[in-house]
């Protein structure tokens, strides 16, 4: 699997994750599955910026 799979199957994990927790944000886990997923998202942005200036 190249970079781009692995950007799709975290993309979708990290917004499902965000729909769920938005979905659940009154309760005291909504706002934490988001963070989750918000963390996710970010992750994977540094990951293609470490991988666009390191690349051999």
């Amino acid at each position: 699997m190249n970079l781009l799979h692995h950007n799709i199957i975290l993309l979708t994990i990290s917004c499902g994750l965000l729909l769920t927790g938005f979905s659940g944000r009154k309760y005291r886990w909504g706002p934490a599955v988001m963070l989750v997923g918000i963390v996710g998202l970010l992750f994977m942005i540094a990951y293609n910026i470490y991988g666009l200036l390191y690349r051999p």
